[in-house]
């Protein structure tokens, strides 16, 4: 694709190329400055573009086009990009970024990392009997697990409109009934890629050690028998310097590894997943210890590449699960209708309620 064509399709991303361009490279050098994105403007886009570009057969075809593609990599740092709004905008948000695990496996001592609560509301009580709260420990976990939630219902409300595309006919719909639907369809697609983009973002931080730890930014206090540096400056020296420096799309092969079913719900899968991040801090802060985050080894590169990689594997594995789940969805509230009664045209949409 063209960087200098415009992408005029999103109310969130700039007509004008330049103007893009501009603002991402004052982006990036102030992400420099903080070391406080995850994986940068470089890696998200990456994870995002390498998750679509192997979406299974499945998926609808607007999530897949090029430009879909692209633009699911560009939406993929937009939680980063809208930091430094003001309050209360940046203090709900930035938290959802990571979770501080303790070396124990708690949560600041509170909940395990193995039995999270299955809502935020219910977290932040188990975290304030212990002093602490989901501002102060961070809840990365909730916002893959209600990203994935989202889409579901995405995928649920698009299929939606496309059946009653389908049966307007059967249905005996009016003209007017019909561009209803027709605009719908167009609001959901639209909809659907930027949750998805969005959402894209925390299904990245995840695969970042220092996302699940509470050695965020340098080993801190506490017990430290490996002597790791305790100094702020590491998780931008590792996800954004050493990527920008070492990392580029030649180093990723055009197919992921195989869909992993998981047969599981998505607290359980967000918990392995955080669970496998968690457990590579130590090595990751070896890196930084042989300055091998300063100048790339073999083996520091591939480390990166991998965690890349188990970034979009899982993005690709999550939506693949969101789309399988949305076909067993229903829709309203006064009136709910099953997706399968929807598609199969048993039921008429208009009747939801």
């Amino acid at each position: 694709m063209d960087i200098h064509k415009p992408i005029c399709n999103w109310r969130i991303l700039s007509c004008q190329a330049s103007a893009l361009f501009f603002t991402v490279t004052l982006l990036t050098l102030a992400a420099w400055s903080t070391g406080s994105w995850a994986w940068g403007l470089t890696g998200h886009r990456i994870i995002g573009e390498l998750a679509a570009k192997n979406f299974p057969t499945a998926i609808p075809a607007f999530l897949k086009s090029p430009e879909a593609k692209t633009e699911i990599g560009l939406l993929a740092s937009e939680p980063d990009i809208s930091r430094n709004a003001g309050q209360p905008h940046d203090a709900d948000l930035d938290p959802g970024h990571y979770m501080k695990v303790s070396d124990d496996g708690s949560i600041q001592g509170g909940p395990r990392l193995s039995a999270l609560p299955l809502t935020r509301r219910e977290y932040d009580a188990a975290l304030r009997a212990v002093g602490s709260n989901q501002y102060a420990a961070g809840f990365l976990p909730y916002n893959l697990m209600d990203g994935y939630q989202q889409l579901v219902k995405d995928f649920a409300l698009w299929r939606m409109t496309v059946a009653a595309q389908k049966y307007e006919k059967q249905f005996g719909m009016t003209p007017t009934e019909r561009q209803r639907f027709a605009l719908q369809r167009r609001v959901r697609e639209t909809l659907t890629l930027r949750d998805l983009g969005w959402w894209a973002h925390f299904v990245g931080d995840a695969s970042m050690p220092m996302h699940a730890s509470v050695h965020l930014n340098g080993w801190g206090d506490g017990p430290n028998p490996r002597g790791f540096v305790v100094t702020p400056g590491a998780h931008g020296k590792f996800e954004e310097v050493f990527v920008d420096a070492n990392i580029s799309d030649a180093d990723f092969g055009a197919e992921l590894k195989p869909y992993r079913a998981c047969a599981c719900t998505i607290a359980q899968r967000t918990q392995d997943y955080l669970t496998a991040s968690w457990a590579l801090v130590v090595p990751t802060y070896e890196f930084e210890k042989a300055g091998a985050l300063d100048k790339a080894t073999p083996e520091s590169k591939a480390f990166v590449v991998n965690r890349l990689t188990e970034a979009a594997s899982q993005l690709r594995d999550l939506v693949t699960d969101a789309w399988d789940e949305s076909g067993h969805a229903s829709l309203g509230y006064l009136h709910p209708l099953t997706v399968a009664d929807l598609e199969s045209g048993k039921a008429d949409p208009r009747e939801i309620k």
